[in-house]
């Protein structure tokens, strides 16, 4: 293996003309994390030949190869590399890119298995066995000693004959511009928008009073009316729902309810204390809605459970994906709620991103053979 320490400046545009014009770039990252943040380190990066181990450490400011890497028609290529694509993109000032090739997306995209290691995958590929003797070394120190070096330049060594194999099942299945299209969704996850807050939000609800559930229904009102910057700031439902059952007379007091924190009560005490109060006051008997406590468990959701577990082992192991990745815990639990409150009929649309195109048509087909429990 060749590779080539790169920690002056005169060595960094070397490093850019020598990468310049490059189709595909094979990346890796060494970084610090604390409390403080992340520090990026150390870059590996080869055009499929000799590798640059760029120091980060000595030189901070990585910005003369941005010319290189935020050229359109580059590829990066990364193992889980969603860490090292926002370090990479931060130390150069540039864009994450738009042809992004993830070998661990890739190889959830056709076996079962899901957030795999490079090693991992070099062994079951490649059949070659990798030492993780420098995996916790400090990455900060410098001089870093030659055979930690070697061990950081390994880990960008085989990603061309990785990324190779990978692409070559890929287009056997005809789903390689699905690889491209999750591994840039990993980078920023798509996310439906949360439902609005109502009353069935909070389960104990049906304990308030007349006074305490107008009190709730102000702060429903209020919360759903605040931008998602906003709601940031914003406790839990459960501390919600103990505000609304304490009815603070003061900020001091809303201050002093477990889950409030001081931003909350600086941005909003005011507010929500004299809402409150005022929705309190304003408060009738017949606007009063008696809510029945919801049970803890039903049979019919077990049932709706169950069938939802055989969907995803059944599409899964018919596509041959990796359930953890294409049809994670969140996505069930929106495919859930989407059955709950509209029934099948737009199941496929909850779907967003890859998952539509990948699952689209076998979520179709086992909904005509195995109708959902509804």
């Amino acid at each position: 293996m060749k590779y080539r320490l790169i920690d002056s400046v005169e060595g960094l545009e070397q490093a850019r003309a020598a990468l310049e014009g490059s189709t595909q770039l094979y990346l890796d990252t060494e970084f610090e994390s604390n409390r403080n943040g992340t520090r990026l380190c150390l870059l590996q990066v080869s055009r499929g030949h000799e590798v640059l181990l760029i120091d980060a450490v000595k030189l901070p400011d990585l910005t003369t190869l941005r010319p290189v890497f935020e050229n359109p028609t580059t590829e990066w290529v990364l193992h889980a590399g969603v860490q090292d694509v926002h370090l990479i993109a931060q130390s150069m000032k540039l864009s994450p890119p738009p042809r992004l090739f993830d070998t661990q997306v890739a190889w959830s995209m056709s076996s079962a298995e899901n957030s795999v290691s490079l090693s991992y995958l070099q062994f079951k590929l490649l059949g070659v066995r990798s030492s993780k003797a420098h995996q916790a070394d400090d990455w900060i120190l410098r001089p870093l000693p030659e055979s930690q070096l070697r061990y950081a330049a390994s880990d960008v060594e085989h990603l061309p004959k990785l990324a190779e194999l990978l692409i070559e099942t890929a287009k056997s299945k005809q789903r390689l511009e699905l690889v491209y299209q999750a591994s840039h969704e990993a980078l920023t996850p798509l996310r439906e928008p949360p439902a609005p807050l109502k009353l069935e939000s909070f389960r104990n609800a049906w304990q308030l009073d007349a006074k305490n559930q107008a009190g709730l229904l102000f702060l429903i009102a209020w919360y759903n009316g605040l931008s998602a910057d906003e709601k940031r700031d914003t406790p839990d439902t459960k501390t919600l729902l103990s505000i609304a059952s304490r009815l603070p007379e003061s900020i001091d007091v809303l201050g002093r309810i477990k889950g409030v924190q001081r931003n909350f009560v600086q941005h909003f005490g005011r507010r929500v204390v004299t809402g409150m109060a005022e929705a309190a006051r304003n408060s009738k008997a017949e606007d009063f809605t008696p809510i029945d406590p919801p049970p803890y468990a039903t049979f019919a959701e077990t049932r709706l459970d169950a069938w939802l577990g055989t969907l995803r082992a059944e599409i899964c192991t018919g596509l041959e994906v990796a359930p953890e990745f294409v049809l994670p815990a969140r996505v069930l639990k929106e495919l859930k709620f989407e059955l709950q409150e509209r029934g099948s009929a737009g199941l496929e649309a909850t779907l967003q991103g890859f998952r539509r195109a990948l699952l689209g048509p076998a979520l179709r087909a086992f909904c005509d053979q195995h109708p959902p429990p509804l």
